[in-house]
Parts: structure tokens; C-alpha cells; sequence
């Protein structure tokens, strides 16, 4: 079950849940233009190498993760936990070669319906670490209502 935690508190979570959402075409059709001027590879570099420098700058607003040396706490990380870079990497490696082929609606809300399908299924059993949620019959129902999203979103 999710933490109590009181309701400003929620809505900030799900404030950046939002920013994220917002930021996520705005991003996939910033990188194919890159893409298309400067080709995929260094566009990705270039991309990359900001987001290094943005964090940089965040850096300090991050809570502190302990005062253990920096080792003993990568020691603590667990193994899919290092998937992350990659994974991350592949998604904007396709959405920098796929959005300006089947444009950013349709690439949004494909990656969406993806992203709601496995979520519901790491949630319900709990997988990487999650706090487990049942899949009950409204996510489910909400899953196919987004599948139903993708093909009416696509269709040109």
C-alpha cells in the first residue's frame, strides 16, 4: 500500500507527475529535430551531455543519500537498478528516430499505452521494488480504454 501522506504533499507528487507527462513529447520531438539536423548519434550525445549538466544544477535540491561513502552506497544498489541509463537511453534513441515517422501524438500515446500495461503489471506483483497494487478491474478496464486511445490517436 502507498504511504499516507497528507494531501499537499500527494498533489506535489502528482504535480510532478504532470511536469513529467508535459515534458515527455516536448522531448521526443525536441531530440528528432536534433535528429534530423544533426543525425541520431550526436544528437543523442548532445542530449545526454545536458542532461548531465541539468542535474548538475539540480544536484544541490536533492536530499542527501546518507553520509556512507559513496561505494558502500552503489554497493546497496541492486542489480536491474543499473538498467536504468540503458533503458533510458533506448527510449529516447526511439523516440528520436520514430517521432518524426508517426509523429508525436501517435508516438506518445503508443509509449503510453505501454508504459500504463507494464506498470499495472509491476504494481500488481509488486516487481523492482514497487509497493504492490492490485490490478483490479478499473486498471484493467482504464488499460484497454488507452489501447482503444493508441488506435483511435493513429488512425490518419
Amino acid at each position: 500500500m502507498p504511504h499516507d501522506e497528507s494531501p499537499p504533499m500527494k498533489a506535489g507528487w502528482f504535480l510532478l507527475a504532470i511536469l513529467a507527462g508535459l515534458t515527455n513529447p516536448l522531448q521526443s520531438a525536441a531530440n528528432s529535430g536534433f535528429s534530423k539536423a544533426a543525425g541520431p548519434a550526436l544528437a543523442l550525445i548532445v542530449l545526454y551531455a545536458t542532461a548531465i549538466a541539468t542535474l548538475a544544477c539540480a544536484l544541490p535540491f536533492f536530499p542527501h543519500a546518507g553520509s556512507a561513502p559513496v561505494t558502500a552506497r552503489l554497493a546497496k544498489v541492486p542489480w536491474w537498478a543499473w538498467t536504468g541509463g540503458a533503458l533510458n537511453a533506448t527510449f529516447a534513441l526511439c523516440a528520436t528516430l520514430a517521432t518524426r515517422q508517426i509523429g508525436s501524438a501517435s508516438f506518445t500515446v503508443t509509449v503510453l499505452v505501454c508504459a500504463v500495461i507494464l506498470s499495472v503489471a509491476l504494481d500488481h506483483f509488486g516487481l523492482l521494488g514497487l509497493e504492490q497494487h492490485r490490478a483490479s478491474w478499473p486498471r484493467i478496464a482504464g488499460s484497454l480504454m488507452a489501447i482503444a486511445g493508441v488506435i483511435l490517436i493513429s488512425r490518419t
